[in-house]
């Protein structure tokens, strides 16, 4: 494996690692149905603590990693700073309230979701890609040698004849 894949492939494994952190609350948002009030409480807490009032470091670095830095910024940035600065109450103003948390969460949970897919096939081209270039290389090796087998044997073809016209100029 060359320096670039493994590169592309260290870098995209390690953006999976980051939005797998992120199943917890995926999961409660885009798969659990219904989707109840405590999923909601819980996903909007994890998403306020761990992405909005992550340190800015950790934010100039999930930008600067490149594609997923994209996606981030114009897809999930948008949505954190749409999320409300207090977590939705229980009671009867709770439905308007979780269904303006609900979306932003929605949109997170989604673009999650997609780069996690992209991210995947980054991996399945460059493991196809690897597998190609090996599969190549041992055509070649098996060219050559086979290129070596009928040199070898038309040396030996042309020594049996140099013998045999020797023998027969002798006797």
């Amino acid at each position: 494996m060359g320096l670039r894949t493994g590169l592309i492939i260290g870098t995209t494994s390690f953006l999976l690692g980051t939005l797998a952190m992120h199943w917890t609350a995926d999961h409660l948002i885009l798969w659990q149905s219904p989707v109840t009030y405590d999923s909601v409480v819980t996903a909007y807490t994890y998403y306020k603590d761990t992405m909005v009032e992550m340190p800015s470091i950790f934010s100039k670095f999930l930008h600067a990693v490149g594609a997923a830095g994209l996606v981030y910024y114009h897809k999930i940035a948008p949505s954190l700073a749409a999320l409300p600065l207090k977590a939705p109450s229980s009671g009867a103003a709770a439905v308007n309230a979780r269904d303006a948390v609900f979306a932003p969460l929605r949109e997170i949970a989604t673009s999650h979701t997609v780069l996690a897919v992209a991210l995947v096939g980054v991996i399945l081209l460059q493991s196809g890609q690897y597998y190609s270039e090996r599969l190549e290389e041992r055509e070649r090796i098996e060219e050559d040698e086979a290129r070596l087998r009928r040199r070898q044997r038309r040396r030996e073809q042309e020594e049996k004849r140099k013998l045999q016209t020797t023998a027969s100029t002798q006797s």
